[in-house]
């Protein structure tokens, strides 16, 4: 079923007996017309193209067809002639009905609209089956007819509905409203409205040889001038009450004295929409009411009846009697109310009095019903311009409002900061206020994006109320918005709005259901007279950059906005003030090669630790987070250059040693490389005994373009590249497949908490795996218990370093720790913890093994000798305990395994597995607390 709804023919009143001309009289059956008309002919031009082909193609078709019968008025036309001009005028309708229909169909037009349109070509198919019944006698008056009902057709539908209908799809379409060339359209409707005058002139000649009566055709004349007139009124018409009262002053100087348009208010009592003429003064005092009384007037009868009423003897009618003395008072002799619709329902009726007697025959009774259609359908298309200007206002609103905060959007600031540098004074100043909220992810994350979501509504109202009123803020999309301050004053004045923004985000927030909220907030300003502005960008892009600075320093600013072109003021952290102050020593943290009994010292890590008076020093996780990326850059400088004193002087006494220092990723630059070559040049230091251990956050060095160049050139010198903390939330594997380095140090948190989770032991192994797939070295550092050394020792990991091991110490300490002689270590595993470590190292040996493409096709293996068990013992576990029974179950789950024939039993294995490494851990656990 079509969604469009199908419009009934009695829909319109107006068009109920419209085309009465054609049933009127007639007079001798002849060729040509007998008066002289000359219509100049209709021209397309390309200022009339509507941007639719279809609809187009079939507007030039109808301009054709128009011309050749113009021309036709003047030399007659013949039956057959005007017969074809008929089937061309009904296929023409017929498919441009359809075209129309699909259209409308294709775009989900205003079905309202629709209706009206459809049921106009509706009407047009109507007229022209009436013209073909009367073609065959009055050919010349039918085309009278024709030419008239097509210059009106061309007028209100060509120019008015059919432009309108294009003006929808361009709106649905998201195109640019073509700007129209009145001067194209306007020549045409010229033609147009001076056709009418001559087919009404015509029709009113033709009137007068059919009729006596002189004075009816004349008033029919001027009825059909006000037709024309008021047809040119609204189209062009562009307000409803200028509309209606335009029309009553039209056709209350025509045959009729007094015309008015009203409507039933909710009491029922008639409202005066629009009124001209004898009377109305005495109208308005006595407005008619709605009843159901047969006295009613006509006005009501009409209303009611929904169809057309006539009284052509007022006085004569005794259901009129109530009136007859108003009546008689104004003159009011003949009477007719008729019904206008708008938008396919009743909605109000025109009352037309005359002063003379039988005024309404059957062509003046067309005619008012054509001037009440006509009228419907200016309302209509009043509607429906409205109805489009409210879309486009809407759209225009839409596209320049956040729809989650009601505020203005980025580009409705960026046509607002436009519109003022370029209607500035040269010496007017503007600001720009970039904010941003601080710490409103980790909300959204706790709490939910709806909840973000109302707090950015609440800090938006907040904003919108609380700035000043010439102000103008806006959302700047996520959780930054913008301020525009305009006119802006002294820089005093900016810092008092900028006090005022903190404040209003500051203020806590109460939310149902939620714990109270305070935000905190960055923010950048950039202030500038207009003629040092080039561009209405310039000023937002200067208030980003302020922003940015702003967030870099949120640690240790004075305020929370920093300002374009003026340093940030900062405060002075602990960290900072301590260095500055008081300097630092260099300990060093000695790194082992356990593959040997006694470990072998490989190389020194130095450690810059920050004097203090009261804690004596403060190591670099104590205060490395105070310092900015130029006091790290300063503080490596000043720890090489001691560590290549140190170098120096270990070497002096026999002790030459490798090196190890730590360098933020962010300080490793073309300029920082030319540097350490140059000092390690002036100290003939050889640059392979110097191994950069690298740290920094984020992914894998992101935004760092020439980080991978300055690795790789110092790589090519000799010197060894570590990477730090691997493995932890700051760390990226995509940076060990991106990066040219040697070693990686896995982060101390999967070490020194080995003895309160054991099941981390897993994970040290999977990356001493990955190491070793890499081709590089695993540092494993934190090994701060004897409990943590032998586990990671069982694992058979390299090297190691940590407290167990040796501690940070002064260079003098390290000289005496490098003349001291140090002693075997005790067997492997010497604690439950290593004895956890054996059975991960045993498994996963298995798990490979089990896992061979070729096991099932080799000889079963044979299980060897159980290590376990003796380690257990060696530990003084006695055998009656569990241990050894989960050992017992592992082991027959091992030969279960190996006796199958085939794949399967890995499952018996794993629980085995796991119910003896949680056994192994609660022992552990249980001898740590006795």
């Amino acid at each position: 079923m079509s969604p469009w709804p199908e419009v009934d023919s009695g829909d319109h009143c107006g068009l109920a007996v419209a085309g009465g001309a054609l049933r009127g009289e007639r007079g001798p059956i002849n060729g040509s017309l007998s008066v002289s008309i000359s219509i100049p002919e209709l021209k397309w031009t390309p200022s009339l193209d509507t941007g639719l082909a279809v609809m187009d193609d079939d507007h030039k078709r109808l301009f054709s067809l128009f011309n050749g019968l113009a021309r036709s008025a003047s030399r007659g036309i013949s039956n057959t002639h005007l017969h074809q001009s008929l089937d061309e005028l009904t296929d023409y309708t017929e498919r441009h009905f359809r075209e129309e229909l699909v259209l409308m169909q294709r775009f989900g037009l205003d079905p309202a609209h629709c209706r009206m349109h459809l049921a106009a070509h509706r009407n047009f198919i109507s007229f022209l089956d009436r013209a073909r019944a009367l073609a065959a006698t009055d050919p010349a008056d039918t085309l009278l007819d024709i030419l008239s009902f097509l210059s009106h057709w061309l007028l209100t539908h060509v120019f008015g509905m059919d432009a309108q209908l294009v003006a929808q799809i361009q709106i649905v379409r998201g195109e640019r409203r073509r700007a129209q060339d009145t001067d194209g359209a306007g020549e045409v409707q010229d033609v147009l409205v001076s056709a009418i005058a001559q087919l009404s002139d015509a029709l009113g000649e033709r009137t007068f040889r059919l009729s006596a009566q002189r004075r009816r055709l004349t008033d029919l004349q001027n009825l059909y001038q006000a037709l024309v007139v008021s047809a040119d009124v609204f189209i062009k018409g562009n307000h409803e009450q200028e509309m209606l009262q335009s029309l009553c002053a039209r056709l209350s100087c025509t045959v009729f004295h007094t015309a008015w348009i009203g409507r039933p208010g909710r009491d029922g009592i008639f409202e005066i929409l629009a009124i001209a003429g004898r009377g109305s003064a005495q109208v308005q005092e006595a407005r008619p009411c709605l009843t159901q009384a047969d006295t009613a007037s006509l006005v009501v009868q009409a209303w009611r009846k929904r169809s057309i009423v006539v009284a052509n003897h007022t006085l004569a009618e005794p259901t009129l009697a109530p009136w007859h003395e108003t009546f008689a008072k104004n003159e009011w002799h003949s009477l007719i109310a008729v019904p206008i619709n708008r938008a396919g329902k009743l909605w109000a009726v025109l009352a037309l009095a005359s002063p003379r007697r039988d005024t309404f025959d059957e062509q003046t009774v067309d005619l008012c019903a054509r001037i009440a259609s006509l009228l419907s359908h200016g309302l209509d298309e009043l509607d429906l311009k409205t109805r489009i200007q409210i879309m486009q206002s809407q759209e225009s609103r839409s596209a320049r409002t956040d729809a989650q905060t009601g505020l203005p959007n980025r580009r409705a600031f960026n046509e607002r900061m436009e519109a003022a540098v370029m209607g500035a004074r040269a010496d007017r100043r503007l600001a720009v206020v970039m904010m941003d909220l601080d710490g409103f992810k980790p909300i959204n994350d706790t709490y939910g994006h709806e909840t973000g979501d109302r707090i950015l509504e609440v800090l938006a109202r907040r904003l919108r109320q609380g700035l000043r009123e010439g102000d103008f803020v806006a959302r700047w999309g996520g959780d930054e918005f913008v301020v525009l301050l305009e006119d802006c004053g002294s820089e005093a004045e900016v810092d008092a709005v900028l006090d005022k923004l903190g404040a209003l985000v500051g203020e806590p927030m109460e939310l149902p259901g939620l714990p109270t909220q305070v935000l905190q907030v960055s923010a950048g300003v950039a202030v500038a007279c207009a003629d040092q502005i080039k561009d209405a960008d310039e000023l937002v892009r200067w208030a980003d950059r302020a922003l940015y600075d702003s967030k870099e320093h949120r640690g240790d600013r004075l305020r929370f906005w920093s300002r374009y072109g003026v340093p940030t003021p900062r405060r002075q952290r602990r960290g900072q003030v301590l260095l500055r102050e008081h300097g630092f020593d260099v300990l060093y943290q000695p790194v082992f090669d356990c593959r040997t009994d006694p470990p072998c010292l490989v190389r020194v890590e130095a450690l810059p630790h920050v004097r203090d008076e009261q804690q004596g020093h403060l190591s670099p996780t104590e205060f490395l987070a105070d310092l900015d990326g130029e006091d790290r850059l300063r503080l490596t400088k000043r720890l090489l250059a001691q560590c290549l004193a140190d170098m120096a002087q270990l070497d002096g006494r026999g002790r030459p040693l490798a090196m190890s220092l730590n360098i933020d990723a962010a300080s490793l630059t073309e300029g920082f490389v030319a540097w350490f070559m140059k000092a390690l040049a002036e100290a003939q230091a050889s640059a392979a005994r110097f191994t950069l251990e690298i740290y920094g956050g984020g992914g894998p060095f992101e935004g760092q373009g020439g980080l991978l160049g300055c690795l790789s050139e110092l790589r090519a010198s000799g010197v060894r590249l570590a990477l730090e903390d691997a493995g932890s939330l700051y760390s990226s594997l995509l940076r060990f497949k991106d990066l040219p380095i040697d070693e990686i140090k896995l982060d101390q948190a999967f070490v020194r908490t080995l003895e309160d989770g054991p099941e981390g032991i897993i994970f040290i192994g999977a990356f001493s795996d990955l190491a070793r797939s890499l081709g590089m070295n695993l540092i494993v550092e934190g090994v701060e218990t004897p409990d943590i050394l032998d586990a990671v020792s069982v694992l058979g990991l390299a090297f190691l370093q940590g407290y167990s091991l040796a501690r940070p110490m002064l260079l003098t300490d390290l000289t005496a720790f490098l003349d001291a002689t140090r002693p075997a270590t005790s067997p492997r595993p010497a604690t439950l913890l290593g004895v956890y470590a054996r059975q991960v190292q045993q498994d996963q040996a298995l798990r490979r093994h089990r896992q061979a493409s070729d096991f099932w096709a080799a000889p079963r293996p044979t299980l060897g000798p159980r290590p376990l068990t003796d380690d257990l013992a060696r530990l003084g576990v006695p055998r009656g305990d569990p241990l050894h029974a989960l050992h017992e179950d592992y082991h027959r789950a091992c030969a279960a395994w190996r006796d199958q024939a085939g794949p399967g039993g890995d499952d018996a294995i794993e629980r085995a597995h796991r119910a003896l490494l949680g056994g192994i851990a609660r022992a552990y656990q249980s001898q740590r607390r006795g």
